[in-house]
């Protein structure tokens, strides 16, 4: 079967990962930094679905994955079979990884399988990078600001 994938480079975050981890899981917040996916509704639990809204190329989609993988506070990451696994297979992994006490770095990875992988990946390829790399991007300047306001004295609340 083939295989392709949508990998964006690593950001720093200046802010540790446990902090930046309650950020990338609270998805009442999506609205406030992440630009490629605004709205979003999971638990987090394996196996249940995450409603998203998704930005592909100038309009929004809706999408329901199946979260596949979590592991605190490194990984998250859902999938979705378009058809069936072989026509299509979409496998979204938001990488998180220390870097030192105060600092982290973040990246994503998505992995396409099957017949109509190719296809997919020539017509939306460069929509889902730019978009995972907004959805970095998002996170670094968010998480950062709220990180400072919590050192300056104020609280973790990611308002």
């Amino acid at each position: 079967m083939s295989k392709f994938e949508v990998q964006t480079d690593r950001i720093q975050i200046n802010a540790p990962i446990d902090f930046v981890w309650d950020i990338l899981t609270n998805v009442e917040t999506y609205g406030k930094w992440n630009p490629f996916t605004p709205r979003a509704r999971t638990d987090f639990r394996i196996g249940s679905p995450a409603h998203l809204l998704v930005r592909m190329g100038p309009g929004r989609m809706k999408v329901t994955e199946t979260v596949c993988a979590v592991e605190k506070p490194r990984l998250i990451a859902w999938n979705k079979a378009f058809g069936s696994r072989h026509l299509l297979l979409a496998v979204r992994e938001q990488h998180l990884e220390p870097v030192g006490e105060a600092r982290c770095s973040y990246h994503n990875t998505d992995r396409l399988t099957g017949l109509l992988a190719p296809v997919i990946l020539l017509c939306f390829g460069s929509y889902m990078h730019r978009g995972f790399s907004d959805a970095g991007k998002g996170l670094k300047h968010y998480s950062e600001a709220m990180y400072a306001r919590t050192k300056a004295g104020g609280t973790h609340h990611q308002s």
